[in-house]
């Protein structure tokens, strides 16, 4: 009685470790795609303009903000 149980509880564990590798079978044979793509824009800013101005290159971001008399510049570099 006893030799039953452990043979159904074997083929239980043969059949859980088959579902697992099946199922890494699976999603191991799925062909990963980018989720995103990284789009870059260079724009030369204008000089005495009033506005906003990002800049964004291989070195680093800058910014700058004019209104009249007020100007405002941030730069960041690696």
């Amino acid at each position: 009685m006893m030799k039953k149980g452990t043979l159904t509880l074997g083929r239980f564990i043969n059949y859980v470790i088959l579902a697992v590798l099946v199922i890494f079978a699976v999603t191991s044979c799925r062909e990963e795609k980018p989720k995103t793509e990284t789009v870059i824009i260079e724009k030369q800013k204008e000089e005495g303009s009033d506005g906003t101005s990002l800049s964004v290159g291989k070195d680093g971001v800058e910014f700058s903000s004019k209104k009249g008399d007020k100007k405002t510049e941030v730069i960041i570099k690696d």
